[in-house]
């Protein structure tokens, strides 16, 4: 089955849309479950998709990284995921500030790296 590209491109979307309207229904640990999963298989086919777009892959890294690659593809989630948590669990302003901050810092990653990864290679 080939589901047409506007359903297939936004998808994960969908699946995030899905785990926030979970999250909103209610505090049951079912509900919260679900909520995760959905979550989960969002991320993965984000990080999947670019990781099969990706343009600089040809680029070979000499450098040792700090993280290994697969944490460092799923870091923004977990920011997000963090974040939110912390948003829906406090009330103290110090904290949702401090989610807010995640938030943030997980959108800059991702949108640099979706920038970085869509540039066409070059020789500087």
């Amino acid at each position: 089955m080939v589901l047409p590209k506007t359903v297939y491109e936004n998808l994960p979307y969908l699946y995030f849309l899905a785990s926030g309207g979970l999250l909103a229904l209610g505090d049951g640990w079912a509900l919260i479950f679900s909520a995760g999963i959905f979550y989960a298989v969002a991320c993965i086919v984000l990080v999947s998709r670019s990781a099969h777009r990706r343009l600089d892959k040809h680029k070979t890294h000499s450098i040792k990284y700090l993280f290994p690659e697969l944490v460092y593809e799923y870091l923004p989630y977990t920011y997000v995921a963090i974040g939110i948590f912390v948003l829906m669990s406090t009330v103290n302003p110090l904290y949702q500030f401090a989610a807010f901050t995640l938030l943030v810092l997980a959108l800059r990653n991702l949108l640099c790296r979706k920038n970085n990864r869509a540039k066409s290679p070059s020789l500087f």
